[in-house]
């Protein structure tokens, strides 16, 4: 909604629609153990961004001497200043400067000064609850991918490199591409119906995310199967688009029932991947 309404907002006016970010999170300076694992990476973020018609992303980094900073100072330098805004659109909550004082009463206080002007975007819900990160957060964590999703507007993907594992997966017929990825969200333990993303090309893919119970794992690990597909990853970065959840992971006898599971997981994701088409 807020990418819309900068839209809708630029267009005839000829002007960039233009996004600030913040690289780290504020709260890595100013409380380290308070924060939020990411919903994605900042290459993630800019990627969604222009695909949703973003001209231009700035990244701020936020750091010792920008934490002191006023709100004041914060909208006559950078917003009005450095990015030369004509026009702002914020949301009740926006906060922003030193201890969080700048809202969006401040803005248009100060856009008159710069003859600019400050727009409100409302909150958007779904089911009587406000969108936010921190409920979209909870629903990945508690696995419900599909309404995370949904509020996300598009698939949860997680980003990292693939490494070497230890060849369980080659072992029993099913090779799985093993993703180091980094401080993101992770998903309830369990396998998920995916598409792996590979130099712009997506995969059907079903993945174990969690600590491999049947093999006595300790560490969470996120493994991908590609479906009908053979190739070599190693050493790429890729994302692993999340889009149902299949079951919970459990631990099973021996290998060899891992291994009918696994067969039975990947029919269910044909089916299940191939609707979502």
């Amino acid at each position: 909604m807020l990418i819309d309404q900068l839209r809708s907002v630029a267009a005839p006016e000829g002007l960039e629609v233009t996004v600030l970010t913040f690289d780290p999170h504020p709260l890595a300076l100013l409380r380290p153990e308070r924060v939020p694992l990411a919903l994605d990476t900042l290459a993630g973020r800019q990627h969604w961004l222009r695909l949703a018609g973003v001209d231009r992303v700035e990244v701020l980094a936020f750091d010792a001497d920008l934490r002191l900073r006023s709100a004041a100072w914060f909208a006559d330098e950078v917003i009005f200043g450095r990015l030369g805004a004509r026009v702002v659109i914020a949301s009740d909550d926006s906060r922003f400067g030193y201890q969080g004082a700048g809202n969006i009463a401040l803005l248009r206080a100060r856009a008159a000064a710069h003859g600019a002007r400050v727009l409100r975007c409302p909150a958007v819900s779904r089911q009587g609850e406000v969108v936010s990160s921190s409920r979209i957060r909870r629903l990945i964590v508690a696995g419900e991918i599909r309404l995370a999703n949904e509020l996300l507007a598009r698939p949860y993907a997680l980003r990292g490199e693939v490494v070497h594992g230890d060849a369980r997966g080659r072992q029993i017929g099913f090779p799985t591409a093993n993703l180091a990825i980094g401080p993101q969200v992770r998903p309830a333990t369990g396998v998920y119906g995916a598409r792996l993303e590979v130099n712009g090309a997506l995969l059907d893919a079903v993945c174990n995310l969690g600590v491999r119970p049947t093999l006595d794992g300790q560490e969470y690990r996120v493994e991908a199967h590609v479906l009908d597909w053979q190739g070599d990853l190693y050493g790429q970065q890729v994302s692993l688009h999340l889009l149902s959840r299949l079951r919970g992971e459990r631990r099973f006898a021996d290998l060899t029932a891992l291994s009918a599971q696994i067969a039975l997981d990947c029919d269910l994701a044909r089916a299940q991947l191939a609707a979502l088409r």
